[in-house]
């Protein structure tokens, strides 16, 4: 007999049916297996004891390795060395929000590697975040213990789903769908727990997950920002750009090949959900100054990546209108150097258009505007806009900025920069002309990061 994912969903379909009632149509002329569950009773715990302090002490006595026959059973160890596939162990991480239901039933969604016979199954009955940009690439089934006994006849081909389970005498039980019907070890797991778990201590999950961050610009500085942010659990993010993934983009950009002539935003969303899927991504398919109003409801922080300093001063403005800090990175020349700012409500400290407005124009520049570098210095450059660990440095200090702003307020939070640097940062990679031009050369080393400059308004005579 065979079962059918396609036929069992049309059903549903036509029928108004859920899954466990068109499978026991389907299976009732099916013989049930004996599902066997370890009882702790069975367990032989003496011998049990035994065998584990053999083990610790190092073999198992003396008297076990003394005869030993010379018409040794070889068959093993021929198995053992031989190209014979041996049984593969599967292993099943699942949600626990999946197994708090016990009632549960229905479709799982999982991401399944057969190669190292891992799964984690993720969610669950619906087409939610995870699901519907093909993070998971394998369904199973949650069904009823007579479904499930049924299931486990292997005269019963199932095709379209990987593995099955069910909720029995307390414990849950799941099993592969191949022809040897293999047994599944259920490990459960948190999914924000598990994912944030390395930064206890250091960031605390259940505030980043909170905060909302909108993004200026999706390019090669925006998008290690987006994904630097999703790693360190922030919940909520609004991208705005209107650029597409170019081939020329790929070498610097956190994007690659499957994504070429995507919008930036819409491939970098999909990049943020491959590391938390459980968050919300909006995008916008234009200019910051385009952007409505409603995408800017209830953000945290602006941060600013655009490759002209009127972008920029617009975010700055923004922020100041929805009282949220303001966050700035750009790269110079070829990415020799590169500047980082940022303002904050209720600070001395001057806006970016206050900051910079002798060199603010309303026309938007061209991409990858090089904010230090003349006409000849770009002939004599070969300008390029950089490499990828040169724009990354750069931009790994205004993460760290935003990490400090995000968590502002927070007396469990350990500032990292934001005692330390000013409102105004440069960042040097090379010092060497011949990389960066005459500006370079104003920095007293490579890998400078200075500490010292405080940018002031041009009514203010410390300026």
């Amino acid at each position: 007999m065979i079962i059918n994912r396609t036929d069992i969903l049309n059903a549903c379909s036509r029928t108004g049916a859920n899954i466990n009632q068109i499978l026991k149509n389907q299976l009732a002329e099916v013989k049930e297996e004996v599902i066997v569950q370890m009882d702790e009773n069975q367990v032989d715990k003496e011998r049990l004891s035994v065998e584990r302090n053999n083990l610790m002490s190092g073999g198992f006595g003396k008297s076990a390795c003394e005869a030993v026959e010379e018409s040794v059973d070889r068959t093993m160890a021929e198995k053992f060395f031989s190209k014979e596939k041996h049984k593969k162990n599967y292993i099943m991480h699942m949600s626990s929000e999946i197994l708090a239901n016990t009632e549960n039933e229905g479709e799982v969604f999982a991401i399944g590697r057969e190669d190292t016979a891992r799964y984690y199954a993720l969610a669950m009955n619906e087409y939610n975040l995870i699901t519907e940009k093909e993070i998971c690439n394998c369904v199973g089934l949650i069904v009823s213990n007579e479904n499930f006994a049924k299931l486990l006849n292997k005269s019963v081909r199932i095709n379209g789903y990987e593995f099955f389970g069910t909720y029995l005498n307390g414990e849950w039980l799941f099993y592969k769908t191949d022809t040897n019907r293999s047994f599944m070890t259920l490990l459960p797991f948190d999914l924000v727990t598990n994912l944030y778990s390395r930064n206890t201590g250091l960031l605390e999950s259940k505030v980043m997950l909170k905060k909302k961050v909108l993004i200026a610009g999706a390019g090669s500085v925006g998008s290690f920002i987006a994904l630097e942010l999703a790693r360190a659990g922030v919940g909520y993010f609004v991208l705005c750009d209107s650029d597409i993934l170019e081939i020329h983009n790929i070498c610097r950009h956190q994007l690659g090949w499957k994504d070429l002539g995507r919008y930036k935003v819409d491939a970098v969303k999909d990049a943020i959900l491959n590391i938390n899927p459980n968050a919300i991504v909006e995008v916008f398919h234009g200019y910051l100054q385009e952007l409505p109003e409603a995408f800017v409801e209830n953000v945290d922080m602006i941060v600013g990546t655009g490759d002209n300093r009127e972008a920029n001063a617009f975010g700055n403005d923004l922020a100041a209108a929805c009282n949220v800090p303001f966050v700035n990175t750009g790269c110079w020349q070829r990415a020799h150097a590169g500047e980082v700012f940022y303002w904050a409500p209720n600070s001395s400290s001057p806006t970016y258009r206050e900051a910079f407005s002798n060199l603010i124009s309303e026309e938007r520049s061209v991409s990858h505007a090089n904010y230090f570098a003349d006409e000849g210095d770009e002939r004599a450059l070969n300008f390029e806009p950089g490499v990828s660990s040169d724009i990354e440095f750069v931009t790994l200090i205004a993460v760290k900025l935003i990490y400090d702003l995000l968590n502002a307020g927070n007396d469990e939070y350990t500032p990292r920069v934001l005692d330390y640097l000013k409102n105004y940062t440069l960042v040097c990679n090379t010092n060497k002309a011949c990389i960066g031009g005459e500006n370079a050369e104003m920095f007293p080393s490579p890998l400078y990061i200075s500490n010292h400059i405080i940018l002031k308004g041009l009514d203010d005579a410390r300026c």
